[in-house]
């Protein structure tokens, strides 16, 4: 397992040599159809952070341990059902985690190797997984009726969430816990308020829940989110993005401490963005200054930062590539879209 140094600049993360990540979207359970849009999604993350993004529908990767081991972070994009690797494979992903690999779930992957302790078919082949995890969702019902809107508060502080409004309003289908497994280690990211079951009623497993959370077992670190059912959360949700973005940026960063009083960070929301854009940004100096410039190196916004939140109008840009440059001399990439 290779540890590269990351310097984490406003949305972007940039490796001194690119990590490898593997995309993995292996099934059998359900298929939410969404492995071509997020490994698009993911490749165009990998660019962003200096990571290389390979692709692997099948789990052929994991059948030899060497080739795993070029690999320092996997992301199981809504992976599901109990037979997608075999013993030798996971034997392979055993060790490569236990020897720091490091581990991003989406949606389905608490749907993948069910646990024995969790109710529902097809529990117990390899409790390993979702103990990793951290969750396996409940049956009948797994999860709220369709995809309703709902409101996500952002718990803790976390690289992973520092993109993230407080109060994220979003249509998803919700997972339940309650009858399912849900780990004890699980370090809540975000969490949903109270939900409607899909017999009408507010159940007891509709309850306020986890949404996304962290976990470092080990020398390894997990992130998981509940959040991604359709495909059009890996095309055109910039939060969601966002998030999950973040989360893989820390996952290979390596770094330490965990905190919102990592007062070095500097970060933009939404990117890309359309009419306005929120800056969360460190200690600023008495004539600090943002620039937003083009390509061809204009400078097109100035505004005096006064304050280590605040929000600035981007109307009068045209869409498009900038680059923000702060008085400190942090650059970020920025992307207007309308």
């Amino acid at each position: 397992m290779r540890n590269t140094l990351f310097l984490v600049s406003v949305a972007a993360t940039l490796s001194v040599n690119a990590q490898r990540v593997l995309h993995f979207t292996a099934t059998s359970g359900y298929d939410h159809g969404t492995r071509d849009v997020s490994f698009a999604m993911f490749t165009s993350i990998g660019n962003e952070i200096g990571a290389e993004v390979v692709n692997d529908p099948t789990g052929t990767t994991f059948s030899d341990a060497s080739t795993l081991a070029e690999f320092d972070a996997i992301i199981f994009s809504n992976t599901s059902g109990n037979n997608i690797l075999d013993a030798t494979q996971r034997a392979n992903f055993e060790q490569w985690v236990n020897d720091g690999g490091n581990v991003l779930g989406i949606h389905a992957a608490s749907d993948t190797y069910r646990h024995s302790t969790a109710n529902g078919n097809n529990t117990g082949t390899w409790d390993f997984f979702p103990e990793l995890i951290g969750a396996s969702v409940q049956e009948d019902p797994n999860h709220v009726d369709g995809t309703p809107t709902y409101t996500m508060q952002r718990v803790g502080a976390h690289p992973a969430t520092y993109n993230v409004p407080d109060q994220w309003e979003k249509a998803e289908e919700y997972y339940y816990w309650e009858n399912g497994y849900f780990a004890e280690l699980n370090t809540p990211m975000l969490i949903v308020e109270e939900t409607v079951g899909p017999n009408g009623l507010v159940n007891s497993y509709d309850a306020p829940r986890t949404m996304s959370w962290y976990r470092t077992p080990g020398s390894s670190r997990v992130v998981y989110t509940a959040l991604g059912h359709t495909a059009s959360n890996y095309i055109d949700d910039a939060i969601f993005r966002a998030h999950v973005r973040d989360a893989l940026a820390w996952l290979l960063e390596g770094a330490t401490g965990i905190g919102e009083g990592d007062a070095t960070r500097t970060f933009l929301f939404p990117n890309p963005t359309s009419d306005q854009l929120q800056l969360h940004v460190g200690p600023i100096g008495p004539n600090s200054v943002l620039s937003v410039i083009d390509a061809s190196g204009r400078t097109l916004l100035r505004e005096r930062m006064t304050t280590q939140r605040f929000t600035i109008s981007t109307t009068k840009l045209q869409p498009g590539s900038y680059t923000v440059v702060l008085g400190d001399g942090t650059r970020a990439p920025l992307m207007i879209v309308r």
